[in-house]
């Protein structure tokens, strides 16, 4: 349950934990997306006016990112142009408040049958592609609704978030910023790194040296453990995350692990390759 109002969601909380559903709530369409990172749901109920994100922004997001999860849209106010609207963007269903208990179980029930139905159809017929195939070494494309990830942004949702809802790499998250600025959508200083990941350069601690007493002013990264986390596969976003980077201190490390001998320019160049898709925003 998606709602600003705390006492709402405790109200639908408590309406769903009745009839055995496991409920979440979240007081915005950020922290919902947060949670749904996290954990799988089957089902989002979302109101429509809230501040920042609104639930058409939320339900968009989500039908392009979880498009198995049914949505279900809440409103204090019945318009028939809202309503219809949230259809047409894939919500199961419009409430409006104040809703009786049984009004909202019905309509959820309605909504996840709906969702079964969809998934049974989809198993039935499984050699219908829901990706389009994309022949091996061939480059994929990836379209970004630049109005979505405006909103992200200026919401203050951090660069690994970003990442791991689009799966993009550091890469494809600088080609998507340049694109945005290039198209007008955002200024350069709307896109400070978020959050605790600032763009700070790295320093390399080769030797696994540290001068004694005197706390680094900026983060330190053992050169052996960066290699091996390279090496293993890990994505951009973890390495960020293990690090407190942000995407330019990720790509100012990689450059230092290259100029220190430690990294070549083809393995930076392979990694680049197997995470490579070509990012566009319409």
């Amino acid at each position: 349950m998606v709602d600003d109002e705390p006492e709402l969601c405790e109200m639908v909380s408590r309406f769903f934990s009745l009839e055995a559903y496991e409920c979440c709530t979240a007081a915005s369409g950020e922290e919902a997306l947060g949670l749904m990172q996290c954990n799988r749901f089957e089902m989002v109920v979302t109101d429509i006016m809230m501040p920042g994100m609104s639930g058409i922004d939320l339900l968009t997001i989500i039908k392009s990112l979880y498009p198995d999860v049914a949505v279900l849209m809440v409103s204090a106010v019945d318009d028939v142009n809202v309503a219809s609207q949230a259809v047409e963007l894939g919500a199961c269903g419009y409430v409006v408040k104040p809703f009786s208990r049984s009004e909202l179980l019905i309509n959820a029930a309605a909504a996840l049958e709906r969702r079964r139905l969809s998934l049974k159809g989809k198993e039935e017929n499984p050699n219908t592609p829901l990706v389009v195939p994309q022949e091996i070494g061939a480059r994929r494309k990836i379209l970004i609704p630049a109005n979505d990830i405006v909103r992200l942004i200026r919401a203050g949702i951090d660069e690994v978030t970003i990442m791991e809802m689009f799966r993009l790499s550091s890469h494809q998250l600088h080609s998507l910023f340049e694109q945005l600025i290039s198209a007008g959508k955002l200024d350069a200083a709307e896109l400070e790194p978020k959050g605790s990941l600032r763009a700070v350069s790295v320093v390399i601690d080769v030797d696994s040296l540290r001068v004694d007493g005197t706390p680094p002013a900026k983060p330190v990264i053992n050169a052996s453990d960066a290699l091996e986390c390279i090496r293993s596969g890990i994505d951009d976003a973890s390495i960020m995350k293990r690090y407190n980077i942000s995407a330019k201190g990720l790509r100012s490390l990689f450059r230092k692990l290259v100029d220190a001998g430690l990294l070549s320019e083809s393995d930076l160049e392979a990694r680049l390759r197997g995470q490579e898709k070509t990012v566009l925003v319409e």
